[in-house]
């Protein structure tokens, strides 16, 4: 299988990473009242956006090959 990584592949991996710490900055109560539930909803829903992003390409680039 010839898996071309490029950088737009790194980059949603940074921001599947980055959302990861959002939602830990939320649950360890490092800020509280709005700015708490406003780091978990975006870094749940960019979570599940860029992690659904790299399993497209990476499937769109085995069936590509």
């Amino acid at each position: 299988m010839n898996f071309n990584l490029d950088k737009n592949v790194f980059l949603y991996l940074a921001a599947v990473v980055a959302s990861y710490f959002l939602i830990g900055l939320s649950a360890d109560a490092a800020v509280t009242g709005f700015f708490e539930d406003l780091f978990f909803y975006v870094g749940a829903i960019a979570m599940a956006l860029f992690s659904f992003v790299i399993i497209f390409l990476s499937l769109f680039s085995f069936f590509k090959n």
